[in-house]
């Protein structure tokens, strides 16, 4: 009888053991490479954004710290700021080996002009119970991520301040405009926000934002006493600004659910600012 040869066969059994080596191989990777590249990308992205809202709050301060309401030199002065909304921006999913799904996923994002609903009803405001009441609503510019490997945040320019929000709670990055000279005063800077144009856009690319000064209060009005009551979208809100209050030193605030109260008996002296904020569409290939 001929002799049989295993030739074939052993070329059979060493193509199967390579493609299952290359299955181990990208199993491997996309179990731990790309969540590690992924999250550092994000993480990358959110301080970028952490950043961005707070050079744009040292801008937009310096709009109304430098007018003059006289000559107006201000009013109707434009500023413009570009922010990229995903960690990979307008990038093309093509990675590693030039296959997409050897690359993570790149995050969106959403920025708007907004004002969000209260629990008991309403919008986000701070309510002046003085000699003469009044209220004023708390516009914010906001945004927000989709984070596809690392903890979904949103961070959001309100009063003069810049917050960061995540499932756990809120805090103040940095203080918004309000001060307490001593126990019984408070100065507050009232920035009232207005969308105009596109509100709101969403996406991974970059966007444009447009802050325009309307006008500017030089002098502060004086409210004499009373009790300043901050109502906000939630408990974890409120307790955010509970404890951004606190770190005033003084009046010591209380917080009732989502209402953060203030009762001072001195003076209250109020100064506002009115901005028209925009946010227009980069073309990708443009930017």
């Amino acid at each position: 009888m001929p002799r049989q040869s295993d030739d074939a066969l052993s070329e059979v059994i060493g193509f199967i053991l390579i493609i299952a080596l290359i299955t181990i191989f990208l199993s491997l990777w996309m179990t731990y490479v790309i969540p590690a590249e992924g999250r550092q990308q994000e993480i990358e992205h959110m301080n970028y954004v952490r950043d961005w809202f707070t050079q744009y709050k040292i801008t937009a301060d310096s709009l109304w710290i430098n007018h003059d309401p006289d000559s107006k030199d201000l009013t109707s002065v434009t500023i413009s700021n570009s922010l990229v909304l995903g960690s990979q921006g307008g990038a093309t999913q093509a990675g590693g080996l030039f296959i997409p799904v050897m690359s993570p996923t790149g995050s969106t994002g959403s920025i708007s002009v907004k004002n969000v609903s209260a629990e008991g009803g309403g919008v986000e405001r701070i309510v002046f119970n003085v000699a003469t009441p009044f209220e004023i609503p708390m516009w914010r510019l906001e945004f927000a991520t989709n984070n596809n490997y690392w903890v979904p945040q949103t961070y959001y320019y309100q009063m003069g301040g810049v917050f960061l929000r995540q499932q756990t709670g809120t805090v103040a990055r940095v203080m918004p405009l309000i001060f307490f000279p001593s126990e019984n005063d408070a100065e507050i800077i009232i920035i009232r926000l207005d969308g105009g144009g596109e509100s709101g856009l969403s996406g991974k690319g970059a966007v444009r934002i447009d802050t325009k000064l309307n006008s500017a209060q030089s002098e502060p009005g004086f409210l004499g006493g009373g009790n300043i009551k901050f109502i906000l979208s939630d408990e974890n809100a409120a307790r955010g600004w509970e404890n951004m209050l606190k770190e005033q030193g003084y009046p010591l605030p209380y917080r009732v659910n989502n209402e953060v109260r203030v009762t001072l008996s001195g003076n209250i002296q109020c100064q506002f600012a009115n901005y028209t904020v925009s946010v227009q569409s980069i073309a990708s290939l443009v930017d």
